[in-house]
């Protein structure tokens, strides 16, 4: 008889531990999901322009460069990038974006580096810049190639 009410006790003193570690752990998920609920803050924004990403009708007809030591970093170059970009399309262009590679002797890519272009390019005109200026090169530059990485069409709004 004392077996059997033993077995009871702990039987009931088990049945009651579970019962609260899963009220416990019910509550505990009920307030995490309450600070997890966040809400959608819906704004109103202007009509920002179309990008285009590697856009084909504008192509870079000239590309130089003249690199010169930097005295006042040890082991650094600066460029100075001569670039002239023909739109060849029907789209006016703003905010180009340029990616320069830079190459040593063997032709690997040391350094990337990107320029954004504010100058606007109407269609069917040609854009000259030599006012690039990129600094903190490595000293084995030799080379490098522009590529153009996007471009944001200007849209006209009546």
């Amino acid at each position: 008889m004392f077996r059997r009410q033993l077995f009871y006790g702990i039987t009931l003193i088990l049945l009651v531990v579970i019962i609260f570690l899963l009220m416990r752990g019910r509550s505990a998920d009920k307030e995490r999901e309450a600070q997890t609920i966040k809400f959608e803050e819906i704004k109103s924004e202007a009509p920002s322009p179309v990008r285009a990403i590697l856009p084909r009708d504008l192509e870079i007809v000239k590309a130089g460069v003249s690199l010169t030591r930097n005295p006042d970093e040890k082991d650094a170059s600066v460029a100075h990038h001569d670039i002239t970009i023909r739109n060849t399309g029907e789209g006016f262009y703003v905010s180009l974006w340029l990616r320069m590679e830079y190459l040593d002797d063997k032709g690997k890519t040391i350094d990337i580096r990107t320029h954004e272009v504010s100058e606007p390019l109407p269609s069917v005109e040609t854009l000259r810049m030599s006012d690039i200026t990129i600094d903190g090169l490595p000293d084995a530059v030799s080379d490098f190639r522009a590529v153009i990485l996007s471009a944001d069409l200007k849209i006209e709004q009546n």
